[in-house]
Formats: C-alpha cells, sequence, structure tokens
C-alpha cells in the first residue's frame, strides 16, 4: 500500500473547499461561500481571448514567471494603480493566480518552525503554503468594535514578541470581513514598519517580509481613478511627499516589501493570473527557482486577459460590479438581522449585537455573527442528515457536545443541512462568526451574443439572497423555540 506522507495526511482542509463539496451534495442549498466574483469578464478579455489563434496557444513558450510582454503590462498594472515603478525584467514575478504565488513566497522564505504574522481574520487558504512549508502562524487579534481594523499596539507587540517571523501579510480590503483602512491607516503602519526596522538594526536583524495582499481592490473602486486608500498609493504618496531625512528608511522599507495582486476579482479568474512586485530583486530571483518546480511555462490566457484589464473598459464593469454587490450586501444584512429580531436573538448571545453589525462597504463577502444561536439544542432527525451528509469529512462524534451549538463550525453545519445555505465558517470556532459571499456566480445571466445580461444578473442574485433569507427564516424558529 502506498503510504501518504505525514505532511499531507495532518494538512488542514480550507473550510472554503470542504464547504463547496458538501454543497455540491446537498440538493436545493443557495451557495453563498464562493469566492469567485458573478458579474462574468470584462469584454475586452473575452474579445482579447478569442483573438488568440490556435496555433498561438499550442506553441506557446514563456519564461515560466511572465514573458517580458506580460511582465511590461504588469508594470503597467501596478503604475496605473498605485503610481509605483517596478522594473518588468526584475521587479515582476506573474504566477498561476495568487494561491501559487502565495506558496512559491512560503517555499522561498520560510524555513521549518519559521513563524509568520497574519491579522484576523484572514483567508484561509494562507494556512496550507505556510504548512508545507513547515511554518508557523501567529495571530494578531482584531475586533468587531474596531471594525475589523488592526490596532497600531496589536501589530507593534506582535513584532516585539516575535522577532524571528520572517513574515507579516496585510490583505485589505480583507477576505473574509471586508474591513479597510483608511490612508491614515496605512500612514500609521508605515510609521511603525520604520521604527520596528529603526529598532532592529543595531540588532542586526531584518525587517519581516511584508506581504500585500490587495485582491479585491478593484472591487472597491467606483470611479475612473482609483480613489480607493492601499498601502501602494499611500506610499507613492509618501516618496513624493518625504524629506531626505525620510527617503532613505522609505526606499530601505520598499526592499521589504511584496505587493500581491491577481485578476480574478476583476471577473478573470478562470485565467488564472497572480502578479508580484518588489524592488527586493534578490527575492524575486529566489522565488523563480520553486515556481519553476512546478510550472514549466507562464499562464497563456492569463497573459491575454491582463493585456485586456489595462485597458480603458468602456463598458465601466467594474464600476457596476462594486454597485452590484453592494446592494446585495445590504439586502443580505438586513435580511438577517431581521430575522434575528423577529426571533428575539438580536439581544442574546455573547456580543449582543445583530449578525450583520458591519457590513463593508463594497467587496463580496458579509461577515456575520450567529454567537446567538450558541447552545441551542439540534435535534436527532438533524444529526442523522448530518451524517449522511458529511461523514468522513469531520468526527462527528467530537460535534455538537451535548446536542448544542457551540462553533462556528457547528452553525454553518447547522444552516447547510436545516436551511440548505451554504456559508464559510472563518475565524476563531469559538466566536461563531459565518463568511456570506454576495458574489453569486450561478446568477450571472447572459444575452444571445454572450455578454452579460446585467439587469437578468441583477435580479437572479437579488432572488437568490431572498431564497437564502427565506430558507433560513423557515429554519431558525425550529431550533430556538
Amino acid at each position: 500500500m502506498i503510504q501518504i506522507s505525514e505532511r499531507i495526511q495532518n494538512l488542514n482542509e480550507s473550510p472554503i473547499v470542504t464547504f463547496a463539496a458538501l454543497a455540491s451534495n446537498c440538493p436545493g442549498v443557495v451557495s453563498l461561500n464562493s469566492g469567485s466574483p458573478g458579474h462574468g469578464v470584462i469584454p475586452g478579455v473575452q474579445q482579447a481571448i478569442h483573438r488568440v489563434g490556435a496555433k498561438e496557444i499550442s506553441v506557446y513558450r514563456t519564461p515560466h514567471y511572465g514573458s517580458l510582454n506580460a511582465r511590461n503590462d504588469a508594470q503597467q498594472y501596478f503604475q496605473q494603480r498605485y503610481g509605483l515603478e517596478f522594473d518588468p525584467n526584475q521587479e515582476i514575478n506573474l504566477t498561476t493566480g495568487f494561491t501559487h504565488l502565495f506558496h512559491c513566497l512560503c517555499t522561498t522564505i520560510i524555513n521549518p518552525g519559521d513563524t509568520a504574522l497574519f491579522i484576523e481574520p484572514f483567508f484561509p487558504q494562507y494556512e496550507q503554503p505556510l504548512a508545507l512549508a513547515g511554518g508557523k502562524m501567529v495571530v494578531i487579534p482584531t475586533q468587531a468594535k474596531h471594525r475589523w481594523q488592526p490596532q497600531p499596539e496589536a501589530i507593534k507587540t506582535a513584532l516585539n514578541h516575535h522577532p524571528d517571523a520572517k513574515m507579516i501579510v496585510f490583505n485589505y480590503p480583507n477576505n473574509p470581513s471586508g474591513a479597510t483602512l483608511s490612508e491614515d491607516d496605512w500612514n500609521a503602519i508605515i510609521d511603525i514598519l520604520i521604527e520596528e526596522m529603526t529598532r532592529r538594526e543595531p540588532l542586526k536583524l531584518s525587517l519581516p517580509l511584508v506581504l500585500i495582499d490587495e485582491a479585491y481592490v478593484p472591487l472597491f473602486h467606483h470611479g475612473e481613478i482609483n480613489e480607493h486608500p492601499t498601502f501602494g498609493l499611500t506610499l507613492h504618496k509618501r516618496l513624493q511627499q518625504a524629506q531626505a531625512s525620510e527617503l532613505a528608511s522609505l526606499h530601505q522599507l520598499m526592499e521589504s516589501v511584496l505587493i500581491a495582486c491577481t485578476l480574478s476579482k476583476q471577473g478573470t479568474g478562470g485565467t488564472l493570473l497572480g502578479l508580484g512586485a518588489s524592488k527586493n530583486v534578490k527575492l524575486l530571483e529566489a522565488m523563480r527557482i520553486p515556481q519553476k518546480a512546478t510550472v514549466i511555462n507562464s499562464n497563456a490566457m492569463g497573459e491575454v486577459a491582463l493585456s485586456a484589464v489595462i485597458q480603458p473598459d468602456p463598458h465601466k464593469t467594474i464600476e457596476w460590479a462594486g454597485s452590484l454587490y453592494e446592494s446585495r450586501l445590504n439586502q443580505l444584512a438586513l435580511g438577517l438581522n431581521a430575522i434575528f429580531e423577529k426571533c428575539n436573538l438580536t439581544h442574546s448571545g455573547e456580543t449582543q449585537l445583530p449578525p450583520a453589525s458591519f457590513v463593508s462597504e463594497a467587496g463580496m463577502y458579509l461577515y456575520a455573527n450567529f454567537s446567538a444561536l450558541k447552545g441551542y439544542q439540534v435535534t436527532a432527525d438533524f444529526r442523522e442528515k448530518l451524517q449522511v451528509l458529511a461523514d468522513g469529512k469531520f468526527n462527528l462524534e467530537s460535534l455538537y457536545r451535548q446536542n448544542q451549538i457551540n462553533t462556528s463550525l457547528e452553525v454553518a453545519l447547522w444552516l447547510l443541512v436545516a436551511a440548505k445555505v451554504s456559508t464559510v465558517p472563518i475565524g476563531k470556532p469559538e466566536d461563531c462568526y459565518l463568511r456570506f459571499s454576495v458574489g453569486l456566480p450561478q446568477s450571472v445571466g447572459e444575452t444571445d451574443t454572450k455578454m452579460v445580461d446585467r439587469q437578468k444578473t441583477e435580479a437572479q442574485g437579488k432572488q437568490l439572497i431572498s431564497q437564502a433569507l427565506a430558507q433560513i427564516e423557515l429554519a431558525l424558529p425550529q431550533l430556538v423555540c
């Protein structure tokens, strides 16, 4: 018998993957767990892909870190969004999606036992590449009352307590909470990083790599210019205004920063392209080694998509997507809060808050608190149905101690089985937070010419959210009454 390595046996599966698989085996479920966007592809991308000939695809041979043409396009992408200049020859890597980029990064800088700092709540897909590299995760806490924004003292404490940390990750706009940072917030973080860099210099300690994961930034831009505050834009402005005394520190900080983007949230997830930019040439050269060990060529369709994404879009697809998701988020939040109020659950539980007490201004996710359901008992009939659906996925004997809901996983499983609504449990289990996605790729409607029918897409998305709310409203009284 073939023996599977302990490394793989002990690797936790992402809850996003787990609940997508469970939902696929649950008839009649409304899936609110997908991170795929539901606004369709930018028309220019579709047209660019259609222009590519079969011969071009079959003989496509480029460096595994991206063709020079594509890296030039990526240079324009970063310049458009942040005003930052990166050398396409040395300071940009293209990968097969963000997860591949993060895997290459962890393989490059993490040794077994090394620590990396993540701010909660965090994207679950970070865990697997870090674990495969042998790294350990240290979490910087945040709170709902602070709108899930990291507090400066918490960042300072983590850096002080873990001087050997190899990486700190900032993912804003955040997945799963939708939290955003202002220009003042980013400036405060830059100040902390420079202060930490200065403190470590006489100790001959390096600043951890600063990973800026900006996958969701495009969905927060609603105009012709990129008005949403980002690390890159803030740093660019600061570099322009810096006095000579600070300029050297800012340039030194840039050597420790890797900005990562993906095209997936712009409706081109199927093309799988990740973009990484850094002034640290040595880092990018080293990252190309594990990248070449996993792919031979760059992603042809991803490069084609990038060439179209950097062009003006007369259809204003992303601006429409931002308003589409904003409408869906508000519909879902208002609906959940009304259901909890109707069941007298608004002021119960540990938080004394409605489930949707924080609604992001844009993006695709509602991070909802279901701690009001803790302590309620599930029925024998529910447990039998769960046994059929999830046997082999979980240790069912460890769930629902005393037949009560106690964790976010148990809430998510109850919603899936009893209400037929699929979400993702993310965060501390005892806090009972679930991520609801309003991306709803299943709601995309098309015209006869295979273009997105916006009116139909809006209507079908609204209908799906209404259906999910109706199913929750029908199931919840049976649990709490």
